[in-house]
């Protein structure tokens, strides 16, 4: 079973995903069934149980599209569990260290290559898809630069084969630049520039979340060189439209 994400990623075409927070089947479907290639859960902020994850899963499955995880940290034994429910692959936060970022892919990869757990789970049809999963399939691993250490140790973190893409985060980085939301100051356009080029030295696409539902930010994003976009979230989008009824001229 390949990962035709993981695939697409390497081809350096551009990938744009939703982004996930509501703990909803229905949302999920909805924004899966729209034409991303990929729908990001939030389990760094959201409120996703495993089990409201392996539901999501098999919304974006029927759909043909990625289900990803943001992972709330680092994990190795969430990410497995979301691995045999069907995750596709994972965003994971604050990465600042190459080594440690290694060590935690390790448990994302079945051996020789890793130590993630042989098991009859869902991912592999309870078995029926056992060696066809254990001998192709490779999750999508995404590290995501959200500070300044992160800025620091990018083009170490993109030289690392386990890495398909670097995220740049946005909020976070600009708070720990020192002023939250800004995203036009000198330091924080230096530190976007900085990621790019890291990914670009090591043939890594570097990716963004664009999240004002926008669509010529999300053109400007990919002139500037980004290849693996969020764009928008669940409920930003929904507000978007919802907040038109009171721009509508007065009778």
């Amino acid at each position: 079973m390949e990962n035709t994400l993981k695939k697409k990623i390497a081809s350096g075409v551009p990938s744009v995903g939703g982004w996930h927070t509501v703990r909803s089947p229905e949302v999920a479907e909805a924004l899966a069934s729209v034409g991303f290639d990929w729908v990001a859960l939030d389990m760094e902020h959201g409120s996703f149980s495993v089990s409201d994850a392996e539901t999501a899963f098999m919304v974006c499955e029927r759909h043909g599209c990625a289900p990803l995880v943001r992972l709330p940290n680092a994990d190795p034994i969430l990410a497995r569990r979301l691995l045999d429910s069907g995750a596709h692959g994972f965003l994971v936060p604050y990465t600042e260290d190459a080594d440690s970022f290694a060590e935690f892919a390790t448990h994302c990869f079945f051996p020789p290559k890793g130590r993630r757990g042989l098991s009859l789970e869902r991912f592999n049809l309870w078995g029926d898809r056992f060696d066809e999963t254990l001998t192709s399939f490779e999750p999508v691993l995404v590290p995501m630069i959200e500070s300044r250490k992160g800025v620091d140790a990018a083009a170490k973190i993109a030289a690392l084969p386990c890495v398909d893409a670097l995220f740049f985060g946005p909020y976070d980085l600009s708070a720990d630049l020192g002023a939250p939301g800004d995203f036009g100051s000198p330091e924080f356009l230096k530190a976007r520039n900085a990621v790019l080029k890291a990914g670009t030295d090591h043939n890594k696409p570097v990716g963004g979340h664009q999240v004002a539902c926008d669509p010529e930010a999300l053109a400007k994003m990919i002139a500037d060189g980004f290849r693996f976009i969020a764009y928008g979230t669940d409920m930003i989008a929904m507000r978007t439209i919802l907040k038109t009824f009171n721009q509508t001229p007065e009778d």
